[in-house]
């Protein structure tokens, strides 16, 4: 005996609940998904190019965006640097107010809104601005939300590259990073985006100090463009700010430890005491070892700027090696890698000093300035930095440091 089949059943069950659907004007779930796509390309049209979209016009947007033939982030550059949005030359806090609204569908915020005011008003560029945006983790939710590929933007698109100089060492020498920066030696988050960015685009890759040791002693080979990028005292802002970021684009850095001022854990931690009342200078809080042994697992360099940031030219050989060693050991026995460099605090530095590297365990030194090094000629015991700090504009880095 055959079982009575279900489909017939099936059948007016289905066109039941369509009708009952029809009948409510309850919108399918598929024309739904259209609508959100229709609804943020409309957002752009309305905020930036100030009217509502021509049928035509948004209808191709639309059905690019939910094909996924054009990214959130492309089909934003497309508005906000075509020729109908360019021509109404918005100043730069109406540009930063369109794209909150725009690419986050909502006012800014106070402290948002200021650093990339700021950030343009310093030189930076619009495109650098845009890209910020679309490749913030916002607006990737946004996108989800209205089922568009969000997509990035390359902040530094149209930038050179140019066969390097092989000998040539660019060797930044910097500070702290903080979202809003204070004071001259502060980068801000952006800023120091900026620089990565504009070194990846010209090919760069970072190497380290003990790289330069093991090309100089044993010849290992190093990149075609080499570069070190680094930062003295030991900030707690560059385990959370500027680690992420260089991590972001395959980046790595050296770190100039003042270790008399790191703690072992939160209840112990420090701030930049032997800067205290410098005017100009923000109060911060100093890394901990356990932030440190995250970072150098992950490949950033830590080494020697001394125990206590003294001024090592008004020292006497005793005390110099005293806070030489000192420091090294701490390094060494925190991380077990080796601490052989140490940076010179206020670049201050004495024949005396440069005397005790070697009894004291150490295989060269650095300055906070002199210009680009050449590993052709490099002096170990004086080897020449390039200082980057908040006086110079980000879109003049490329110029600055003499990317090739």
């Amino acid at each position: 005996m055959f079982k009575r089949s279900k489909f017939p059943s099936l059948l007016i069950i289905f066109t039941v609940v369509t009708a009952l659907i029809l009948s409510l004007g309850i919108t399918p779930l598929f024309a739904a998904t259209n609508a959100k796509v229709e609804e943020f390309a409309t957002r752009f049209y309305v905020n930036a190019l100030e009217r509502q979209p021509d049928a035509a016009g948004l209808n191709s947007w639309v059905s690019q965006l939910t094909a996924k033939k054009v990214t959130g982030a492309q089909f934003a550059s497309n508005i906000l640097f075509s020729p109908e949005f360019t021509a109404k030359n918005k100043d730069n806090e109406e540009f930063v107010a369109i794209l909150f609204r725009t690419l986050y569908n909502r006012e800014p915020d106070a402290a948002g809104f200021d650093s990339w005011v700021n950030l343009l008003n310093t030189g930076q560029s619009r495109q650098f601005v845009l890209a910020g945006f679309t490749n913030s983790a916002e607006f990737q939710s946004i996108c989800t939300a209205a089922g568009v590929k969000a997509g990035q933007l390359d902040p530094t698109a149209g930038l050179p590259t140019l066969q390097a100089n092989k000998t040539r060492l660019p060797i930044i020498s910097m500070h702290g990073v903080e979202p809003i920066p204070s004071g001259k030696y502060e980068l801000s988050s952006a800023a120091f985006e900026y620089l990565l960015s504009t070194l990846k685009s010209y090919g760069y890759k970072t190497i380290t100090l003990m790289d330069i040791l093991a090309y100089l002693d044993k010849g290992k080979a190093l990149p075609a463009k080499p570069i070190i990028i680094s930062m003295d005292d030991g900030y707690q802002n560059l385990y959370i700010n500027a680690f992420p970021l260089a991590k972001k684009y395959g980046f790595k850095f050296t770190v100039f430890l003042i270790t008399g001022l790191i703690g072992d854990n939160e209840a112990t931690r420090r701030i930049n005491e032997f800067d205290a009342g410098v005017e100009g200078i923000p109060v911060r809080q100093m890394l901990i070892w356990p932030e440190i042994q995250a970072m150098s697992k992950a490949g950033i360099e830590f080494q020697s700027h001394t125990w206590g940031h003294e001024v090592v030219s008004d020292m006497d050989s005793a005390a110099i090696q005293q806070t030489l060693k000192q420091s090294k050991s701490d390094i060494e026995s925190k991380l077990g890698k080796s601490c052989v460099f140490v940076a010179w605090p206020h670049d201050a530095v004495s024949e005396e000093a440069i005397s005790l590297l070697a009894a004291s365990g150490y295989r060269g030194a650095l300055r906070a300035y002199g210009g680009v090094e050449d590993l052709s000629t490099i002096n170990l015991n004086n080897i020449l930095r390039l200082n980057i700090d908040g006086t110079i504009n980000p879109v003049n880095y490329s110029s600055y440091i003499g990317l090739q």
